[in-house]
């Protein structure tokens, strides 16, 4: 080949690879919305619920009318942009928020995934405004995971920008992108449930590996650091002082180690296991630090398409969220049909005094699937 064709392939090659580039940072900047009418959605109608106050890493909401404080809790949406299990899944979470009229949503992580999905992100919080109610949560090791996805800390910060959103970042000291607690008031002014909100990241590093003592699974998925975990003790007393005794929960979107020490010993108090547990693959001290505490009665967290079990371990409720999303791995990848599928949503009846009634729901059961 002379000297000439091999200039002008190298040319050739560096355009392709120029335009391949630009190809992908164009692409990247497109919506990718959600096909659904968002606008078209019918609020709830008037709200049971105001935002009384709140600071760097506490929210408190209020009950206006008595009984019961309704929490909804979906997990694992995974809205990535595919058109046709986008659709499904907001269209059966917004027609199952209609029927149950919670008082505030709880999503469990995992919720916006994939690239280009800034315009998706701000369409989830749109959901919400338009029904016209409060919702909160975690994010889970998909969001920001992706080249072309919008960080974290900016999903949080968009999010966060819209009036019935009460998912915050924290205090900034903090590893993370939403450690905060939220207060839950009876119309009487009286706290009848605190939910502790944690951020456990993505996976953990080679270099992380190396220096923590891991557990004897495959794993790499990380957890709450040492400094969320000392927030968590910090904040448990100071509301303590404040409130008095209480009860809480905590919402993170990564099961605990606890959660596989417990099915060894313990049975199931509702739900299945039919996949590994994937949990932290270290202890980060977190679970020894709700025993300590005395104030937080249950644990709920997603990741786990695939079990939607509770399990009571040294007094705490281990519990998942059931798997809300139809656009990640599912019964279905095992030739299940629909009508066994775990796609659902989780309800608790919050009462005045901090205890509450679970219940694990299923779309096919709703819809007839």
């Amino acid at each position: 080949m002379s000297k000439k064709k091999k200039v002008l392939l190298c040319c050739l090659a560096a355009v392709l690879v120029i335009a391949a580039v630009a190809g992908g940072i164009v692409w990247s900047k497109l919506p990718h919305a959600l096909n659904y009418p968002i606008d078209k959605i019918e609020p709830l109608g008037k709200t049971n619920v105001t935002l009384v106050s709140e600071d760097a890493d506490t929210v408190t909401l209020q009950k206006q009318d008595g009984g019961p404080f309704k929490v909804m809790m979906f997990t694992d949406q995974h809205l990535d942009g595919n058109n046709k299990t986008g659709y499904k899944t907001v269209d059966r979470m917004v027609q199952c928020i209609r029927t149950e009229q919670p008082d505030l949503v709880l999503v469990g992580g995992d919720n916006v995934t994939s690239g280009m999905n800034k315009k998706r992100a701000h369409q989830f919080a749109e959901i919400f405004e338009q029904l016209g109610v409060y919702w909160g949560g975690v994010l889970g090791n998909h969001e920001g995971d992706n080249p072309y996805s919008v960080t974290r800390s900016e999903m949080v910060e968009i999010f966060s920008s819209y009036d019935r959103c009460i998912m915050r970042r924290g205090v900034e000291e903090i590893d993370g992108d939403c450690n905060y607690a939220i207060r839950l008031l009876g119309n009487d002014g009286k706290l009848m449930e605190t939910v502790f909100c944690l951020d456990n990241f993505d996976e953990i590093s080679e270099e992380e590996a190396a220096a923590k003592t891991l557990y004897d699974k495959r794993t790499p998925y990380d957890g709450a650091h040492e400094n969320q975990v000392q927030w968590y003790r910090d904040k448990a007393a100071a509301l303590k002082q404040t409130d008095g005794d209480y009860r809480s929960i905590l919402l993170q979107h990564i099961p605990l180690h606890a959660y596989d020490e417990a099915i060894e010993t313990e049975a199931f108090l509702y739900g299945d296991k039919r996949e590994d547990i994937c949990s932290t693959v270290y202890d980060n001290g977190l679970f020894d630090a709700i025993l300590e505490s005395g104030v937080t009665q249950a644990v709920f967290c997603g990741h786990d398409h695939l079990n939607n079990f509770g399990v009571s371990y040294k007094g705490v409720l281990l519990s998942y969220i059931q798997p809300s999303g139809y656009g990640a791995y599912g019964l279905d990848r095992r030739g299940a049909p629909e009508s066994d599928w775990l796609q659902g949503y989780t309800t608790l009846q919050i009462l005045p005094d901090g205890t509450f009634s679970q219940t694990q729901v299923r779309y096919a059961e709703v819809f007839g699937d």
